[in-house]
């Protein structure tokens, strides 16, 4: 337990050294967006997410080379090379929605519509369909039935959306996200089937603050890899209700930014709105 505590605190020191660093490659570069209060942050810090997982798989894989065990998955052994691809797929999509997506294209409707209507995937589309791709690498690898499998794609699939939709005020996805892995943690203390919530709660030291403050956001390319993250975790060790109100929790967040919207939501609610304010500047 005590080297998983120094693996997180290498994480967050390193995240909080390179978060300068991402901030100033999105703003040269462009990748900046509006946010509600009319203002222009950096978009896209899911950056720095991509580069704690991949830091993150590379201590973990010389670690057993040196006799020091984090008493987690081994690095070495398959699964979680690929799990890594199927991470970085995430990030991949993501970031190209960042980088070149159509922000008057919303919704699945919305990406549907398009289609029929250009004869062409939008970016959001593209995305999707690697974020489902991602997912079902994944599950194929794990053990159960198809229905297993069936329910636990749909999971990581609704997940990632998820904390997409919420990304659109100051630390919302980030509060939803560190919930979800508190909870996590009731059934696996170590995260010892989640390992990746390490990288991905590390990572909050850095950029919580800032987005909280309204000084930058996650974009696709970070809200979908926290929501890839953490439907991943909640099918590998989440017990079966607890799975099954997160799935129907998504579904319904789904629903209401289909049909509405989940801000519209939020605020008709005054302990949720409460919720939803705690730490914004």
């Amino acid at each position: 337990m005590m080297g998983l505590i120094a693996l997180w605190l290498v994480l967050a020191v390193a995240g909080k050294l390179a978060l300068p660093v991402v901030l100033r490659f999105l703003h040269r570069h462009g990748l900046e967006r509006t946010n509600y209060a009319g203002q222009t942050i950096p978009a896209g810090t899911g950056t720095l997410l991509a580069f704690l997982l991949a830091l993150f798989y590379t201590m973990g894989s010389l670690m057993p080379q040196t006799g020091f065990d984090l008493g987690i998955v081994s690095f070495a052994a398959g699964g979680m090379g690929t799990e890594m691809a199927a991470y970085f797929l995430v990030f991949a999509v993501g970031w190209i929605d960042d980088a070149v997506g159509d922000r008057s294209v919303k919704g699945l409707s919305g990406h549907w519509r398009n289609l029929r209507e250009s004869g062409t995937l939008s970016t959001g589309a593209l995305k999707a369909a690697g974020v489902g791709a991602a997912a079902l690498w994944v599950v194929t690898g794990g053990s159960g039935n198809w229905a297993e499998k069936l329910f636990d794609w749909m999971t990581i699939v609704l997940a990632a959306n998820a904390m997409n939709l919420l990304d659109v005020r100051p630390g919302r996805a980030w509060k939803c996200f560190l919930a979800g892995a508190a909870a996590l943690m009731a059934f696996d203390p170590a995260w010892s089937r989640s390992p990746w919530l390490i990288p991905a709660t590390a990572g909050a030291l850095a950029l919580l603050p800032g987005d909280l403050r309204g000084r930058h956001m996650l974009g696709d390319s970070g809200a979908n890899l926290l929501g890839f993250a953490l439907g991943c975790s909640l099918a590998a060790s989440a017990p079966l209700l607890l799975q099954t109100c997160a799935l129907l929790l998504f579904a319904a967040m789904h629903r209401a930014a289909e049909t509405g919207s989940i801000t519209q939501w939020i605020e008709r609610h005054k302990w949720v709105r409460w919720l939803d304010r705690i730490g914004r500047v």
